[in-house]
């Protein structure tokens, strides 16, 4: 037996008592969690603690059934001392790992990140603080196209749905369909547009968002120009068109545009 599976092997004699297991996990959870100097990494030192004490449990501890128990009762508990941070933390480490712009890992690899985010997850007190801090971040991602994967969204959709039921997922899934029927109403617009040949060298997207489903934002009135006011009312036309007596109200807080522009050589 290898030195460092023997000490394993004393720790596993020493610690086979669940009092103890869950003494040492505690203190040492606590110490991550209650440190608001560890936030930044609060969540990754989580999952890499998780991952260790997986590890030890196969290879050394035969899979004890007691020490399994123990730890699972040791990470509720210590976890959720600071209340709503690590829900919110959580949803923020989420999003950095579904965003546009992370090439840590392959889609196998995200894949299997997202299960493990699940498993702290249930181990968590304050679910509806994760969803309101990941709902405001998925608007984002949706809104400005910032997702790095739609598969990779909806997976984890899927693994929340499965986690806490429909009740908890309605609102979210409610936002992607949001999303997809946005989109076909841009695909009628722009074909209605070319047959009645408008004139203009802006393309225009709207989303269309059912009011109860994503985060609240405070109207802001902007100031378009001619241009764009005419296509804004273009859309409206067309929509009111298509859904008599709706209620609507033109929302550009995510509202972004692209400028492109063409600059002469400069002389050297």
């Amino acid at each position: 037996m290898s030195r460092s599976l023997l000490n394993l092997w004393r720790f596993y004699l020493y610690y086979n008592n669940n009092n103890l297991r869950q003494f040492y996990f505690q203190e040492f959870g606590s110490s991550i969690v209650t440190n608001p100097i560890k936030d930044k990494t609060m969540v990754q030192e989580l999952l890499d603690f998780k991952d260790k004490i997986d590890f030890i449990t196969e290879t050394s501890f035969l899979k004890n059934e007691k020490f399994i128990v123990a730890m699972k009762e040791a990470f509720e508990t210590f976890i959720n001392k600071r209340p709503n941070k690590p829900a919110e933390l959580l949803a923020k480490y989420v999003d950095s790992k579904l965003r546009a712009g992370n090439k840590e890992a392959t889609d196998e690899e995200l894949e299997e990140l997202l299960d493990k985010i699940m498993i702290l997850f249930r181990f968590i007190y304050g679910k509806d603080i994760f969803e309101a801090f990941y709902k405001k971040d998925l608007a984002k991602r949706l809104l400005l196209g910032k997702s790095a994967s739609i598969d990779a969204e909806k997976s984890m959709l899927f693994k929340l749905k499965q986690g806490c039921g429909m009740a908890f997922t309605s609102k979210l899934q409610g936002m992607f369909k949001d999303m997809e029927l946005s989109k076909d109403i841009m695909i009628q617009l722009k074909q209605c547009m070319q047959n009645q040949n408008v004139p203009g060298n802006i393309e225009l997207t709207v989303n269309i968002l059912t009011t109860s489903f994503w985060p609240k934002y405070v109207p802001k009135e902007i100031q378009l120009p001619p241009e764009m006011e005419r296509l804004k009312e273009n859309f409206k036309n067309f929509y009111l068109s298509k859904h008599r007596g709706r209620k609507r109200q033109w929302q550009s807080t995510l509202g972004h545009c692209v400028l492109r522009a063409e600059f002469k050589k400069a002389r050297k």
